[in-house]
C-alpha cells in the first residue's frame, strides 16, 4: 500500500541531497538514474547543478529573493510503504527506479535513496526540473495525481495492494508553533472542538444533528463554501477541514454511520442470534411450543429495535424513561378526571333529590344533611327547574368520553413501558455473565405440554424403528448402546412385544434429553418429582409425573440390562376329545 507525497526545493538542493544520501538513514545503498553520475551526494549535486544552470540560465544555489517566489530547482517525492506489505529494501528500491523511468524517461537526473529510519521503508526520489535534453518538469496537482496512479500500477505488479485513498485520514494540521505549544499544554481551542465532535459522534444521528447539539452548547457555525466553527469564548472561526480529515462534514457523517453500525452489532444483533443458539441447545425440544414462544419473543424484540432504530442500551433506557413519564402523566389525568366525574355524579343525584323528593319547606329550611347538600348544589348552579340538570348531564357525558380516550392512552403508554422494560431487562440478562441461553432452554423444557412430550417420543420412536428395520447402527453413547443392543436381542427372541416397546420408549427419552449416563437420569427424575409436588396446575402435575416415570423406566432398564424376560411360549392347541359312541 504505497503512499506518495511531494515538495518543491528552492534554495537548498545541496543540503537536501546530503540528507537523503546520509549513510545513517540509507540502507542497501542508493541508486542514481542519470548519465555520467556517481552514486554519492557530491557528484549528484555537481551533475544536477551543471544541467540546471545550462538550461535555466540561473545559479543552482542562488539565494531566496526578497520579493516573490524562488525558482524550483529540484522536485522531491517520498514514496512510503505500509509495514503490513512486508516490502524488502531491494524491492522498494526497484519500485522507485521503475517509477522514475516510466514517469520521467531515461534522460532524467534522479537520486533514489531507500530509508528505514522511521520504522517503515520509504523511498526519497529527487529529480532536477530539467532533463538532459532540456525538457522542463512541473510539480502540480495533475502531475502528482499521475505519479500516484503510476505508483499504484507498478506496486500491483509486485503484488502490493494499491493505496486506499477513500479511507485514508490525514493527521490534524498544526498551523504553527503557537498551536503546537497549546496542544502540548492542553489549552488548544481547536483540540477542544475536535474533542467535542468526537464525543457527540457517539450520540448524534447525523452531521445536522451534531451541528444542532453543538450550537445548543454555545458553538457557532458559519455556512458557506467551507463550513466554519468557533468555540465558546473564541474570536476566530476555523474551517472544519483544517481540524483534520476526520472532521469534514462527509467524514463526520461516515464516522456516525460506522459508529451506529458498530453499536448495532453490539446491541441489536444478540437479540437475533440468541434465537439460533436457543434452537441449537434445545435439541429435540426445538419444535415444542415453549421454545417457539421464546424464540418468537426475541424475534419480536429484534424487530422493534430495528424498526425504532434503537441502537444501544442508552436509547432503550431513554425511551423507557419517556414512556414511564407519559404513563404517569396520563394516569394522573385519569385519576383527576375520575374525581371530577364522581363529584358531578354526586351533584346530579343531589339535584334530582331536590326536585323529586323535597317539598317547599324542606327547600327553604333544610334540616337533613342530604337536603342541605342538595340545596347547596341548586344554589351553586342557580337551577330553577329540573330540566336545568341537563347541563350537568351533558358535562358528565363529556367527562366520560374524555375518560374513555385517556384510558386508551393509558393502555397504550402502559404497553410502551412494558415493551421497553422487556428490552432493557433482556439486554442486561443476555450480558449478565451467566449462561442465559441455558437457563431459557431449561425453563422452556420444563414448560412443555403433554402433546409436545408425546409428539417428541413418537418422532424418536419412528426414527428408532426405521434404524432397527434397516439395521442402521448410528453413533451412540455407551449407555444408549447398551439399551440398543438389548432391543436388538429381544427382537430376535420370542418375547412379549410390550417388553421391547418399553425399551424403545426409554431409548427415545434418552435421545430427547441427550442422556449420557445414569446420573443425568436420576437428576432429571428427581427434578420432575419436585416439580410435580409444587405444581398448582393439575395437567402440569400429571405431565411431570409422567416424565418422572419415563426417567425411572430408563433407570430400571439399565439396572436389568443383563436380565432377559422369558420367551413367549406358543399357544397350546386343544386336542379334540374322542367322540362317544352311541349304542344303538
Amino acid at each position: 500500500m504505497p503512499f506518495i507525497k511531494t515538495k518543491n526545493i528552492h534554495v537548498t538542493p545541496n543540503r537536501s541531497l546530503r540528507y537523503i544520501c546520509d549513510p545513517a538513514k540509507t540502507q542497501g545503498g542508493l541508486n542514481i538514474v542519470s548519465v555520467n553520475c556517481m552514486p554519492d551526494a557530491r557528484n549528484a549535486y555537481l551533475d544536477m547543478k551543471q544541467i540546471y544552470e545550462y538550461y535555466a540560465g540561473r545559479k543552482f544555489n542562488e539565494p531566496m529573493p526578497k520579493k516573490g517566489y524562488a525558482k524550483v530547482k529540484l522536485i522531491h517525492y517520498i514514496q512510503s510503504f505500509d509495514p503490513k506489505d512486508n516490502v524488502s529494501i531491494e524491492t522498494a528500491q526497484q519500485i522507485g527506479l521503475d517509477l522514475v523511468r516510466e514517469m520521467f524517461g531515461e534522460d532524467v537526473q534522479a537520486v533514489i535513496a531507500t530509508h528505514d529510519d522511521t520504522g517503515k521503508i520509504h523511498n526519497h526520489i529527487e529529480i532536477t526540473v530539467y532533463d538532459l535534453k532540456g525538457r522542463h518538469f512541473y510539480s502540480n496537482k495533475a502531475t502528482l495525481k499521475k505519479i500516484k496512479r503510476l505508483s499504484d500500477e507498478i506496486c500491483q505488479r509486485y503484488g502490493i495492494k494499491p493505496f486506499d485513498r477513500e479511507n485514508y485520514v490525514r493527521k490534524s494540521i498544526i498551523s504553527g508553533y503557537h498551536e503546537w505549544i497549546n496542544l502540548k499544554r492542553g489549552t488548544s481551542w481547536k483540540q477542544q472542538i475536535r474533542d467535542r465532535i468526537d464525543e457527540l459522534i457517539t450520540v448524534a444521528d447525523s452531521f445536522d444533528d451534531l451541528h444542532r447539539r453543538m450550537e445548543q452548547e454555545g458553538f457557532t457555525f458559519k455556512d458557506g463554501k467551507y463550513i466554519c466553527v468557533r468555540a465558546p469564548g473564541q474570536q476566530k472561526n476555523v474551517r472544519l477541514k483544517t481540524l483534520g480529515d476526520n472532521y469534514t462534514p462527509e467524514r463526520i457523517n461516515k464516522r456516525i454511520s460506522e459508529h451506529k453500525k458498530k453499536e448495532l452489532d453490539v446491541f441489536v444483533t444478540p437479540f437475533y442470534e440468541i434465537t439460533a443458539s436457543i434452537r441449537v441447545k434445545a435439541g429435540a425440544y426445538k419444535n415444542t411450543s415453549p421454545i417457539e414462544n421464546t424464540c418468537g419473543r426475541f424475534m419480536r424484540l429484534y424487530e422493534i429495535l430495528v424498526q425504532e432504530n434503537i441502537t444501544n442500551i442508552s436509547n432503550a433506557e431513554d425511551k423507557l424513561s419517556a414512556a414511564e413519564k407519559k404513563y404517569n402523566a396520563t394516569l394522573q389525568q385519569v385519576q383527576e378526571l375520575k374525581e371530577k366525574i364522581s363529584k358531578l355524579e354526586s351533584e346530579i343525584r343531589s339535584a334530582n333529590h331536590y326536585f323529586d323528593n323535597m317539598g317547599i319547606m324542606q327547600r327553604r329550611f333544610p334540616k337533613k344533611a342530604e337536603d342541605k347538600t342538595a340545596a347547596a348544589v341548586i344554589k351553586e348552579h342557580g337551577f330553577k327547574k329540573k330540566e336545568d340538570i341537563s347541563i350537568l348531564t351533558e358535562q358528565l357525558k363529556k367527562y366520560q368520553s374524555e375518560l374513555s380516550e385517556l384510558n386508551e392512552q393509558l393502555s397504550s403508554s402502559g404497553g410502551e413501558v412494558r415493551k421497553y422494560k422487556v428490552i432493557v431487562d433482556e439486554y442486561y440478562q443476555i450480558f449478565s455473565g451467566e449462561n442465559y441461553v441455558d437457563r431459557l432452554v431449561r425453563e422452556a423444557k420444563d414448560n412443555i405440554t403433554r402433546n409436545d412430550w408425546d409428539s417428541m417420543i413418537s418422532d424418536q420412536r419412528k426414527k428408532i424403528m426405521q434404524e432397527l428395520d434397516t439395521l442402521t447402527n448410528p453413533p451412540m453413547y455407551h449407555l444408549e448402546k447398551q439399551i440398543w443392543d438389548k432391543i436388538v436381542k429381544l427382537r430376535s427372541m420370542n418375547v412379549e412385544p410390550y417388553e421391547v416397546e418399553k425399551l424403545i420408549r426409554a431409548l427415545a427419552v434418552m435421545r430427547i434429553d441427550g442422556i449420557q449416563n445414569i446420573e443425568d437420569t436420576r437428576k432429571l427424575a428427581t427434578r420432575m418429582k419436585n416439580s410435580a409436588s409444587t405444581a398448582q396446575d393439575k395437567s402440569k402435575r400429571r405431565l411431570y409425573e409422567r416424565r418422572a416415570d419415563d426417567y425411572e423406566r430408563i433407570i430400571s432398564a439399565v439396572r436389568n440390562i443383563d436380565i432377559y424376560p422369558p420367551e413367549r411360549k406358543p399357544p397350546e392347541q386343544k386336542k379334540n376329545p374322542p367322540k362317544k359312541k352311541h349304542r344303538r
